[in-house]
């Protein structure tokens, strides 16, 4: 084998060996069935399929065994190494805007690095890392990336599968953000695109949560409340919606609503209570101005509440008052709103006129309100005692008297007047009571009583009051009399007798209200003479005469008085006698005397005489059988009476005292046909007169005449002796067919008589004087036939009338109808027919009157000839009529029963039962009987109906008598009523029911007066209007039927009271809040009082009674929404609409354990939740610097990092607790100072002496100067000196440290001193200067060393290149 052959065998050695030690090196897996041929022209490498091979610096395809390479110096490196397996749980584990943090697990096997790699589709990046995380930097933000991690084998070349996720990184922050416009409901932002990509922008806002997403850089957040910090945070948004960049945030107040519905919620004549309503929103407080020009007067008052109170004013002024809401820097000024003052009222009230029909009132202007403008006063006027009803009268004047006309006489008023100021403001009023003069009595009369009395009368004055007085006054020697009397008339006592007195009557209605006296004149009568008496007693003369009365006066004079049966005859005298003539004989006189002043006559004084009587003239005695009959002519003069006396035989018969108006006498029971003398007395007084005569009584008649047989041709006919007649004292004298016989016995036969002819017989007693006795006929005739078809034609009570037909009959036929009752004749009628001829027939009727009612009759009718012969009778039955029952009355029991009762009928009789019919309030007439009682119940009657009560009796025979009508009303029912107020605080409400049956018409009376006309049936309701609030009222329904009425059951309500006013906020504690409302208007007179109540969210409902307007709410929890209510609370417990002040909130506790950690430029406060602390809450901070707020935020955290402060300065914090509505507690503050800040640009000079020059920039902030220390550097610091500078110094500040070693360093520190803490320590180290010659030996000692150091750097340079050249890759060379 040649060398060269050697050689390349060596040399294919070699390379296999370099190729399995490189494999191991990389930790492959060996290469296997690895062969490589080289040629003069080509490298030939032949590898196993799970090997890598590169060339250079080119891959190999993997799915490549053998490679030819045209080039015989081509380098090969093989590998034969598996794939790595996939990495595992690949994550973003952190994303900022220019970087994103991958992390994943190590695949399974082995790995040798990581390739990262990364593009968002424009531009790629790569990298490669050990680890199992890296940090992909300089990103661009907001935008998306898709990231690559790929295991790589330790060929470097071998990759496992890749891993891949796709992150957006976070857009960077918006620039620029800043508030654009401010409305009281919405904000609108702008800001500057970030740098980077963005998608959209997020909004968000702390104090609603919300957010929203906009496209564009602006936008406009709405529906914001009105007043309320909100902190606004605007962040931009990658594209896939999620990854959000970091807020930009900006703090800003929402400007405050504008206060609207200004309102005087209590007002006085100095002072205005002002309320508002903010619709929305909150403010920090409210600015409230209030100016009148005219007064030239302007106040403000500022409130955290919605009230504001002004004290100090005019009363009656209109005010201009405006209300500022402040929130932050912004205002918002209420429209100006006129407010009035109440006006004081007008002065005392004055009567200047008065009449019977006016009073002119006048008062003074009210005090301070003198040159007001628009004022007038109301005058109004009602009765005293006025009623429910009653109307108040009034009207308006400017001026400062009114003349109230028309008015009633003699009538007390209550005057009201009031000032009516600007709005229609009224003051308090001013009152007075005065009456109107009354009118004058008229007909004033004065009569005198008796000689110490007099009796005044006259008639009521016109429009007469009840309560009207009289006065009566007259003058005595002692002075005037008064006398108070109400009625019309009075009886003055105690007077002189004969005396004439001046009397005034006066009308009082009230003190100081008295009518024009009207005046009259009485004398009182004088006393009575004494000693009467009469002297010459004769027929026709008396004289009188008497004694002075004890009282004589010459004025006096006598009136005498004579009189008879009305006659009177008067002489006046002054004599104290008086004679009378011409007097008529047998009269007496009364005679009487009375004293007489000025037509006034006294009590009289009386006596009585009389004349002696004439006898009678021309006196007669008549006689008749048993009678005398005396007459005479009246004699002259006066008669008392008359005594008549009878003598027979000279012995008194009879004795007769008769009055004088009578002329004439009968004596009775005298005996017939006997001689009397009668004696006539005339009297008169205690005289009489007498006067005979003599006469004869007539015998008695015989007795009637009595056919003793009648044939139809005799008459036998006898008559009984005359009665108390003595036997042989008379004869009978008979006439017959004009025949004349004188007999003494008692009978005669009369012969020769036509049959049915009536014969004339008469006889006559014939006594002494040959006088003769009344004639004593009858007639006779033969018997006529019977009547036939004899019935009843009609009947009544007392009536029956018969109808019958009479066969043959002849002139003169009379009938004879008999009345048998209970077999008792009670009556016979006898009927006389004339004008109908003889053999006639003939139909007559009779009426028998005067007959018992309802009682049973049987009538008998006989024909009688003219004498009274008598046919056979006939006979029928009956019963009359019933009477009707009398004095029917209809009593009403109640609502369905009426009591009827009736007298009996007029003759009663055992058996009548009644028929008694009902209708008219019943469906249908109806009957009944009834046997017993002169009454019955009418019951099942229609209530409050008018019924019609028919009663008729009923005899045996059930024949009827005529009914007897009434008519009567049933009771009508009560109603059921009811009474409500429909929720009112002036309306009553009376329904009720309509009853059972019938209601005519309804009244309703409130609180027990009639306050309705009649009302019609159909009504069921009615309302009462106008009534005052929170009072009781009772009503009670009457039914009205006819005369009844009857009344419900009361039913009683009220109505609601007045709302209590608006509720005003007082204070506010952490457990408690006062309030006060206004009192509920015209409720005074009535009892009520008010119900608070009071609710929190927690829904613990508590209420409290009371009777005053103020209350302090306790034992409530702090920070709490309370809703308040008051509701008045009126009679029967009712109550009024609830006047609400809603969600006030307690003060919250204050926060606990404030404390403050301080930096430079920042603080940190920390605070503890306050006690009872809520969800809601969140903390308003306040930084103070030098008196001035710096600035406030809102925070939720119970920390907070204040930035931009200025360094070294003094600030007060305070922390506030509030409550989601704005409520605060009270403040937490903690003073402290911010560190200083460090000075900068510390430099140093060191001259050529022991000493070095420090000079810095002034620190940013406050300092109160600087603290400088130096020592030797290498000494200990204790070992420091201490200098201290002064901070007056701009810009450039500086110090000089002394007393230094020449050439030495020292290490320099400067502290910069503040009100707080101190800055951090700024260190320099300095070398102090040193001469000429020891600068040189330093300047050269340096040089040499310089020379050294760069010869030893070039020396280590150039051993590293040779190096690094000594270790380059193996060569393969081609072989030839």
């Amino acid at each position: 084998m040649s060398r060269m052959s050697c050689f390349g065998v060596l040399l294919r050695a070699s390379i296999v060996l370099y190729l399995f030690l490189k494999c191991s090196e990389a930790q492959c897996t060996p290469c296997t069935n690895f062969k490589g041929v080289v040629t003069h022209i080509d490298s030939t490498a032949q590898v196993d399929s799970n090997c890598s091979l590169s060339t250079g610096n080119a891959s190999v395809p993997s799915n490549l065994t053998t490679v030819n390479v045209l080039n015989k110096n081509q380098n090969f490196n093989c590998c034969c190494t598996t794939k790595p397996a996939v990495i595992r749980n690949l994550t973003v584990t952190e994303i900022t805007t220019s970087s994103v943090s991958l992390s994943w697990t190590e695949p399974f096997g082995n790995r040798s690095f990581f390739r990262v790699e990364w593009t968002d589709g424009i531009t790629n990046g790569s990298q490669n890392t050990p680890e199992t995380s890296f940090n992909v930097t300089a990103l661009t933000p907001g935008v998306q990336y898709l990231f690559t991690v790929t295991a790589v084998a330790g060929d470097n070349t071998t990759v496992g599968q890749s891993k891949t996720v796709s992150k957006y990184t976070k857009p960077a922050v918006v620039r620029n953000l800043y508030v654009s416009e401010i409305t009281t409901s919405s904000v609108s932002l702008n800001w500057t695109q970030p740098e980077g990509n963005s998608f959209f922008y997020r909004v968000k806002w702390i104090g609603a949560n919300i957010s929203q997403n906009v496209p564009k850089t602006f936008t406009t957040i709405t529906g914001l409340t009105a007043g309320m910090q909100y902190i606004f945070t605007v962040s931009a948004v990658a594209g896939d919606n999620t990854t959000v960049g970091e807020e930009s945030q900006i703090i800003t107040l929402t400007k405050p609503a504008q206060p609207v519905d200004i309102v005087a919620t209590r007002r006085g004549t100095s002072q205005l209570n002002v309320t508002w309503t903010l619709h929305n929103g909150t403010v920090e407080y409210y600015s409230v101005n209030i100016f009148n020009a005219a007064l030239n007067y302007t106040s403000s008052n500022t409130t955290q509440t919605r009230e504001a109170s002004f004290t100090g004013l005019q009363p009656g002024r209109v005010y201009e008052v405006t209300v500022t809401a402040v929130a932050g820097d912004f205002r918002n000024q209420s429209a100006q709103v006129q407010l009035a003052t109440n006006p004081n009222p007008p002065g005392p009230l004055t009567i200047t006129e008065r009449t019977t029909s006016s009073l002119v009132v006048q008062w003074t202007t009210p005090g301070l309100m003198i040159g007001a403008q628009g004022i007038s006063y109301n005058i109004s006027y009602q009765l005293n005692g006025t009623g429910l009803g009653e109307r108040n009268l009034s009207s308006s004047t400017t001026s400062l008297s009114s003349n109230l006309t028309s008015l009633s006489s003699g009538t007390c008023y209550t005057i009201t007047v009031k000032t009516m100021g600007p709005q229609n403001l009224e003051s308090t009023s001013v009152y007075a009571s005065e009456c109107t003069l009354p009118k004058p009595v008229v007909n004033l009369t004065a009569t005198p009583l008796s000689n110490s009395s007099c009796k005044l009368q006259w008639t009521d004055p016109v429009e007469v009051k009840n309560y009207y007085t009289y006065r009566v006054q007259y003058i005595k020697a002692t002075g005037p009399v008064p006398k108070t009397v109400s009625t019309n008339f009075t009886q003055v006592n105690d007077l002189e007798p004969g005396t004439g007195y001046n009397f005034t009557v006066t009308t009082v209605a009230a003190t100081g209200s008295e009518g024009s006296p009207e005046r009259t004149f009485c004398n009182t009568k004088p006393n009575v003479v004494s000693n009467l008496t009469f002297e010459g007693l004769n027929t026709t003369t008396i004289r009188l005469s008497w004694l002075k009365p004890n009282d004589h006066k010459p004025t006096y004079s006598y009136l005498v008085t004579i009189s008879k049966n009305g006659s009177v005859v008067e002489i006046s005298t002054m004599v104290e006698m008086y004679t009378f003539t011409n007097l008529t004989p047998g009269n007496c006189y009364n005679c009487s005397v009375v004293t007489v002043v000025q037509d006034v006559k006294s009590d009289s004084t009386e006596t009585i005489i009389c004349t002696k009587p004439a006898v009678v003239k021309n006196l007669i005695a008549i006689g008749t059988t048993t009678n005398m009959s005396v007459t005479w002519y009246r004699p002259m003069g006066q008669v008392d009476n008359y005594t008549v006396t009878i003598y027979k035989n000279n012995v008194m018969e009879d004795n007769r005292t008769i009055t004088n108006n009578y002329l004439s006498v009968v004596f009775q029971n005298l005996k017939p046909g006997k001689v009397y003398v009668v004696k006539v007395a005339t009297n008169s007084g205690p005289l009489t007169e007498a006067l005979n005569v003599t006469n004869a009584t007539y015998p008695n008649p015989p007795g009637g005449i009595m056919v003793v047989d009648q044939t139809t041709g005799s008459i036998n006919i006898s008559w009984a002796r005359p009665l108390d007649m003595d036997l042989g004292q008379y004869s009978f004298s008979v006439f017959h067919l004009d025949r004349q016989n004188l007999t003494e016995h008692n009978w005669t036969l009369l012969k020769n008589l036509q049959s049915g002819t009536l014969y004339n017989i008469s006889v006559v007693t014939v006594g002494p004087f040959d006088y003769q006795s009344t004639v004593v006929t009858t007639a006779n005739s033969t018997r006529p036939q019977s009547v036939i078809r004899l019935i009843e034609a009609g009947i009544t009570t007392t009536n029956v009338t018969l109808v019958w037909f009479q066969p043959e009959s002849k002139p003169g036929y009379t009938f004879r109808v008999e009345i048998t009752n209970q077999s008792v004749t009670t009556n016979t009628t006898m009927k006389t027919i004339t004008g109908v001829q003889s053999g006639s027939n003939y139909t007559t009727n009779i009426t028998i009157t005067g007959l018992q009612s309802g009682s049973n009759y049987t009538f008998t009718v006989t024909t009688l000839t003219g004498d009274g012969t008598m046919a056979t009778p006939v006979t029928v039955s009956y019963f009359t009529r019933p009477f009707a029952v009398s004095g029917l009355v209809a009593s009403t029991v109640n609502t369905t029963t009426v009591n009827l009762t009736w007298t009996k009928p007029p003759q009663y009789q055992s058996g009548y039962t009644y028929r008694i019919q009902t209708e008219g309030c019943m469906s249908a007439p109806t009957n009944r009987t009834t046997e017993t009682g002169e009454g019955d119940l009418i019951s099942e009657l229609t209530p409050g109906t008018r019924c019609t009560f028919s009663v008729s009796v009923k005899a045996l025979n059930s024949i009827e008598g005529e009914s007897v009508s009434t008519s009567q009303y049933t009771k009508p029912e009560s109603v059921n009523m009811f009474i409500y107020n429909n929720g009112s605080n002036s309306t009553i409400v009376v329904r009720w029911e309509a009853p059972r049956g019938n209601v005519e018409h309804y009244i309703v009376y409130l609180n027990k007066v009639l306050f309705s006309d009649l009302l019609n049936s159909s009504i069921r309701s009615t309302s009462f209007l106008n009534l005052s609030a929170g009072r009781s009222y009772t009503a009670v329904v009457t039914t009205i039927s006819g005369p009844f009425n009857a009344s419900s059951e009361p039913g009683t309500t009220a109505t609601y009271p007045n709302q209590p006013g608006p509720i005003l906020i007082l204070e506010k504690t952490t457990s408690s809040i006062s309030v006060e409302w206004g009192e509920a208007p015209l409720m005074t007179n009535t009892t009520f009082s008010y119900l608070v109540t009071y609710l929190s969210t927690q829904l613990n409902n508590k209420t409290v009674t009371l009777t005053n307007t103020r209350h302090t709410l306790p034992s409530l929890s702090s920070g709490t929404p309370y809703n308040i209510s008051v509701a008045t609370v009126g009679v029967l417990g009712l109550q009024s609409e609830k006047v609400w002040s809603s969600l006030v909130t307690t003060r919250p506790e204050s926060v606990q354990s404030l404390s403050v950690v301080t930096a430079e430029e920042n603080i940190t406060l920390t605070w503890n939740k306050p006690v009872d602390h809520k969800p809601s809450y969140h903390y308003y901070v306040i930084w103070i610097n030098s008196g001035l707020i710096i600035s406030n935020t809102t925070t939720l955290m119970e920390d907070l990092i204040i930035n931009q402060l200025v360094p070294g300065s003094l600030y007060n914090f305070t922390v506030t607790t509030e409550t989601a509505d704005g409520t605060k507690g009270a403040p937490v503050s903690n003073s402290i100072c911010t560190n200083a800040s460090p000075v900068f640009n510390l430099k140093c000079d060191s001259p050529n002496d022991p000493k070095v020059i420090l000079s810095w920039t002034k620190p940013k902030g406050l300092n109160q100067g600087f603290q400088i220390t130096a020592y030797e550097t290498n000494q200990p610091p204790q070992d420091q000196a201490h200098y201290n500078t002064s901070g007056d110094c701009t810009p450039a500040c500086g110090h000089t440290v002394s007393d230094l070693k020449h050439n030495t360093d020292y290490t320099l520190t400067v502290t910069t001193l503040g009100c707080g803490s101190s800055s951090t320590i700024q260190k320099l180290t300095c070398k102090t200067g040193v001469n000429a010659v020891i600068g040189v030996a330093v300047g050269v000692t340096i040089g040499v060393f310089a020379i050294l150091f760069i010869i030893t750097i070039a020396l280590v340079i150039h051993w590293r290149r040779q190096t690094k050249k000594d270790t380059s890759d193996i060569q393969i060379h081609s072989m030839r």
